[in-house]
Order: C-alpha cells, then sequence, then structure tokens
C-alpha cells in the first residue's frame, strides 16, 4: 500500500470516529515520510480531538511549513487558535486561508465567529455575509449571521437569517428547538411551527421538538418533561455560559447576592444543595459560605461542565423533586435554585418536597420568571416552554408547605432580544421550631 492508499485509509477511519486506528495509521505514514502534509495536517486535527491542542498547532504548522498554499489547514489551525483565546494568530491564519482561497466560505463564517465574540457585530456581519453569499448553503454560517444579527438588535435582520436556515433542511442543525423558539419570539410564529412539524415528521418521538411544539402552539402542560430538560441542556451544554454571556445574564449573581446578605456575619453552613446547578455559574459564587456543596441537575452534559469547576462535593445526576423526595429528611440548611422553577408550573409540589428536605431554620433562595397583576393567573406557559410565575402564587404555594415567604422582589433577570426580562428572587424560610 502506497502513502497516497494509507492515507485513504487513515482519514477513512478518522470520518467514521475510529480515532485509535486512524492516529495508528497516521502514525505509521510519518515514520516512512516524516514531512507528508497532509498526514501531519490530519494527524494534527486528530491531537486537537483528543484534547492536545499545543501538539496540534505544531503539527499543523510542520504540515504548512511543507505546503503552506493549503487554505484549509490555515483554517483549522486558526480554529485551534480561537480555541486558545490567542485571537489575533487566529485572525492571522484566517487572513492566510483567504490570502490562498478568497471563496474558502468556512473561513469566512469562522473569521466571523471570532469577531463576533470581539464585539465587531456590524465586521461579523459583513464577514458571515460573505460566507452566505459564497455557499448559500452554509446552514451555520445562516445562524451565525442570525446570532450576530439578533446580538446587533437588528431583529428583522435575524429572523431572515434563522429563516434561511430552516429552509435548508431540518438535517442542517443538531438542535431542531434553537431557531423555531428565537423565530417565534422574533414574530415568525407560523415558520417555527411549519419547522418543528416538520422534523417531527421525521422524527415523531423527538422529546424536545414534541415539547417545543406543543409551548408555542398553547397546549396545557403542567411543567416541562425530565426528556426535554435532559435532551435540551445537554445539546448545548458545552455552549451554554458563551451563550448566557450574550443574554446578559445575571442570575446567579443576584441569588449569590441574597446568599451574601443572608450570610453575613455568620459561619458557612454546614449543608448546601444548588438545584438545577447548570454548568455551575452559582457554585462558585456561594461556595466561600458552604462546609459541603451538592449540584443537582438533570443533564450529564452540564453536571460534566460543573465537575470541572472544582466546587462541588457532589454532583447528582436526576430530576430535582425527585432527588428531594429521596434525600434524608431535613439534611440542608441552605437551598439555591437559579433559573429552574421556569420549567415548572404549579409550586405546590416543588415546595412540599423542600420543605422535607430542609433542617429546622434552613433557606431557599431562588429566581422566577413573573407576572404581574391582580388578574394575572398564578402560573403561565409562554412560547419558550418556560413558566412564569405570579409572586402570590409563590406565598401561596410556600404557605400550603408549611414555609414562610422571607423576601420576593423583583428583578431583571437577563436581556432576550434587546428586552430585559423581568422576574423575582426570592428566599422561602421553614421555622426554626
Amino acid at each position: 500500500m502506497d502513502v497516497k492508499e494509507q492515507l485513504q485509509a487513515a482519514v477513512g477511519a478518522h470520518q467514521r470516529g475510529d480515532l485509535d486506528e486512524a492516529q495508528t495509521a497516521y502514525d505509521a505514514i510519518l515514520a516512512e515520510a516524516p514531512d507528508q502534509p497532509d498526514a501531519l495536517h490530519f494527524s494534527g486535527l486528530l491531537r486537537y480531538q483528543n484534547g492536545d491542542a499545543e501538539a496540534a498547532l505544531v503539527l499543523i504548522q510542520r504540515s504548512l511549513d511543507q505546503h503552506p498554499a493549503n487554505a484549509g489547514a490555515h483554517n483549522n489551525l486558526g480554529n485551534i487558535y480561537k480555541s486558545l483565546d490567542r485571537r489575533e494568530e487566529a485572525v492571522e491564519a484566517y487572513q492566510a486561508a483567504l490570502g490562498i482561497d478568497e471563496g474558502h466560505a468556512d473561513t469566512w463564517n469562522n473569521l466571523g465567529v471570532l469577531l463576533r465574540g470581539s464585539e465587531q457585530l456590524e465586521k461579523a456581519a459583513q464577514v458571515l455575509g460573505r460566507a452566505v453569499e459564497l455557499q448559500p448553503k452554509h446552514a451555520e454560517a445562516w445562524h451565525n449571521l442570525g446570532v450576530t444579527y439578533m446580538f446587533d438588535n437588528k431583529l428583522e435582520e435575524a429572523a431572515n437569517a434563522f429563516e434561511a436556515c430552516v429552509a435548508l433542511g431540518t438535517k442542517t442543525w443538531s438542535d431542531p428547538v434553537w431557531h423555531a423558539r428565537l423565530l417565534c419570539a422574533l414574530g415568525r410564529k407560523e415558520k417555527a411551527i411549519a419547522h418543528l412539524e416538520g422534523f417531527l415528521r421525521e422524527k415523531p418521538d423527538h422529546p424536545v421538538a414534541t415539547y417545543q411544539l406543543a409551548a408555542i402552539r398553547g397546549d396545557t402542560m403542567e411543567r416541562a418533561t425530565d426528556e426535554y430538560v435532559r435532551e435540551h441542556f445537554d445539546s448545548f451544554s458545552r455552549t451554554f455560559d458563551d451563550v448566557l454571556k450574550g443574554l446578559q445574564y445575571k442570575a446567579p449573581e443576584i441569588v449569590a447576592g441574597v446568599v451574601d446578605e443572608l450570610m453575613e456575619g455568620r459561619p458557612p453552613v454546614p449543608d448546601v444543595v444548588d438545584l438545577g446547578c447548570g454548568t455551575g455559574l452559582c457554585g462558585p459564587l456561594i461556595r466561600k459560605h458552604c462546609g459541603k456543596l451538592t449540584g443537582i441537575d438533570l443533564s450529564p452534559g452540564m453536571l460534566q461542565k460543573a465537575a470541572e469547576l472544582r466546587c462541588y462535593d457532589f454532583l447528582v445526576e436526576g430530576e430535582l423533586i425527585a432527588c428531594l423526595n429521596d434525600a434524608p429528611s431535613e439534611c440542608f440548611n441552605l437551598a439555591v435554585c437559579v433559573d429552574t422553577l421556569c420549567y415548572f408550573g404549579a409550586l405546590d409540589t416543588f415546595m412540599a418536597e423542600l420543605q422535607g428536605a430542609l433542617k429546622p431554620g434552613g433557606v431557599l433562595v431562588a429566581t422566577v420568571e413573573g407576572i404581574e397583576g391582580e388578574e394575572a393567573p398564578p402560573y403561565r406557559m409562554d412560547d419558550s416552554g418556560r413558566y412564569a410565575h405570579h409572586r402570590d402564587h409563590i406565598a401561596d404555594a410556600a404557605r400550603n408547605a408549611g414555609l414562610h415567604l422571607r423576601k420576593c422582589r423583583p428583578e431583571i433577570l437577563r436581556k432576550e432580544l434587546g428586552k430585559d426580562v423581568g422576574g423575582y428572587v426570592f428566599v422561602v424560610e421553614k421555622s426554626s421550631t
């Protein structure tokens, strides 16, 4: 087998996901031909996939030393620099790729994302526009263009870009719900429904799409399904924190601030639980007040990200009401629940299980999205699939469970499509006697 045939076999294994076989094949090629540029390039990509970015940079640079006119290798080099937040070097690599092949749409797309991350939104939109001009079926570039317009508060342009993305078919994007939710929020409800209906014709049992379609149609549901929450958050656990930065997400800081107020002048309490901990955004902010800190979440992907913070003593995969029910009686001094109760309608069952899990004198600090007005319902499910709650319902559910609503104040939790999303931060307390 000559080098060309060996390389084809190695790339085939790489594309199939047989990474060990691919690495062995690349190593065999490089043992015979140490300067083979394609083997260096693809071996570098494989090293990056396996978590060794520095080795990847060395191998891809060696490849470019042998074959400097390889636009794809320059593009991949830029992607690795971008992942390491070495932005200037990433820009240089992308510019080198475009100097070789001005029509390389993937590079325009990647450069646009980099510019958006540097908050150069107008320039990013121009660059991403060039990507879709060159490759009109580039779903990822349409998506990134829509996100860029959205961050720049150009909502009509954002909706047009998201429509173009979903028009390419249900198989062009891994998350069928994200675009539907955004299209609905941007006033394109019928397009959102049509997109989800098309997806469900192909995958009728998909829990995320099923729930989201029901939410947009306004079907009556008491809470988000476990399958929806688990799969929805697993699907974007790797990018969750970056998405929230774009929303100016404040809920973890708001909850932590209230915890600081409650704990002022007091030593850490022995047992604390973060209900719906997600990627752990609240954990580091309250860690100083905790003896032991437990995080609970339905999403394995979110818990994996939370584990990387090394601030939780225990991480538990499970539905939070079930976990509260299974916990030893009166085991937590403090519970926090950040942006999780938005997936529940009535809060009565949650409050009842919380009462059993809190120690005497224990407290919960939590956020909800809010409803105001004397004639407003106790709670309401919005098109987004999230529930908003009236402060009177919070008080009633707490009182019925034998708890006391100690504090409930309005807060701006985040921005969405340029508008403030309001809610409440509240404190529920269990009697000390």
